[in-house]
């Protein structure tokens, strides 16, 4: 019982005596163990624990002593030092092809904003519950429910790597500061986002005003599900141009995906592949598209990104006037429109989702007859609507 509790029942507490002779702490009225070192009096927890006090006083003495911080570390358990573990763990998972360019600069993103609010020096055994609750709350106003949740899951491995890989004595407890933003606030914000999908009107006024090869981009956005990421790592020997298919593994995932094509998504693929420039660099020969510096359209880790400049471009000449929705969108309303036919599984192949479910294991493949009408049915939904003389 701590002096705070007897001194609500109007009584004055009895200090403990010393569990030992060389105990190194002494009873104060306020409940707990205390020291004074270079003067100022310092607290190592309630009385009724001495045990756990002097491990304290252990872990802090030689800072405290030396008139450093406790929580300022100059060895291997600091923040810094961890973070520069885990770093190094996924550089390693990014050498065996396991993590992206772009995965690795995600969480090196996240290791510096945890970096920068804790202090690199901030030991961690001294971080509790309420100190990663403030980390949470520190985060930006402006960031809307889907980035501050993207962030979180990246902290999350973070501090799970750290207990994981036993870094710290006693494990940090982050499950409570590090919630995700509850999914009813996030569909509440997406509701008053744009939706990220474009209306068949709105794809022909983009194919009228594309040239080559974004008519190639926008048709396999909206034929195949592909994204920007998709399309810049599309090679050649991927398309069966006498059959109408292309497929290979997605990139992301590792699923095996396929599509089959339109004819007017043939049509803009050869003009496209007829007119890319040439180029000596073995890497990049049997990719179908390269800007005209001879670059791939998107790259893993790239910092520019040339396939969303130039769609944006061509949404401004469409005059399609949809803040935040980019080529991307195009993916999400193949999706939309697909879903119509009830045949998710051919939806998903297209896609290159990942299906959880134990039936998965025993699927071998789906028949390409499937995957024909989930694609020939969103074609007809863009035909539906095509203007006298329109593209493609």
């Amino acid at each position: 019982m701590t002096a705070s509790n007897v001194a609500s029942r109007g009584r004055k507490a009895s200090k403990p005596s010393k569990p030992r002779k060389d105990y190194p702490l002494f009873a104060h009225r306020n409940g707990q163990w205390a020291k004074k070192v270079r003067g100022k009096l310092f607290y190592f927890g309630t009385w009724d624990d001495p045990i756990a006090a002097e491990k304290k006083w252990d872990r802090d003495k030689e800072a405290l002593l030396d008139g450093r911080n406790p929580d300022e570390s100059r060895h291997g358990d600091s923040i810094g030092w961890a973070i520069s573990c885990f770093m190094d763990s996924k550089q390693l998972q990014n050498d065996r092809g396991e993590l992206t360019k772009r995965a690795l600069d995600d969480y090196h993103r996240a290791g510096k904003h945890v970096a920068a609010f804790f202090g690199k020096g901030r030991r961690l055994d001294s971080l509790r519950s309420p100190d990663i609750e403030r980390y949470r709350n520190s985060l930006p106003d402006t960031w809307g429910p889907t980035t501050t949740n993207n962030h979180l899951r990246l902290v999350r491995v973070l501090f799970k790597y750290m207990n994981d890989a036993e870094l710290c004595d006693r494990p940090v407890r982050y499950s409570i500061g590090l919630k995700a933003v509850p999914k009813s606030s996030v569909r509440k914000h997406q509701a008053k986002q744009p939706a990220k999908e474009f209306t068949a009107k709105e794809v022909w006024r983009l194919l009228d005003a594309a040239g080559t090869p974004m008519k190639a981009f926008i048709l396999l956005g909206l034929n195949c599900g592909y994204g920007t990421a998709d399309i810049a790592r599309l090679r050649i020997d991927q398309i069966d141009f006498d059959s109408q298919w292309i497929g290979d593994a997605r990139g992301k995932t590792g699923v095996s995906r396929g599509s089959w094509l339109w004819r007017e998504t043939v049509k803009a693929l050869r003009e496209a592949i007829n007119e890319r420039p040439d180029t000596t660099n073995a890497e990049f020969d049997q990719l179908a598209f390269l800007t005209t510096h001879r670059r791939p359209w998107s790259e893993d880790g790239g910092t520019s990104h040339p396939l969303t400049l130039a769609f944006a471009k061509v949404k401004k000449a469409a005059k399609v006037d949809k803040r935040g929705v980019g080529h991307y969108a195009l993916r999400h309303t193949f999706a939309t429109v697909a879903s119509d036919t009830k045949d998710q599984q051919a939806v998903d192949f297209v896609m290159g989702h990942h299906d959880p479910s134990m039936a998965a294991n025993y699927r071998e493949g789906i028949d390409p007859k499937r995957v024909k009408a989930v694609c020939k049915h969103v074609r007809k939904w863009l035909m539906a609507a095509k203007p006298k003389g329109g593209a493609a």
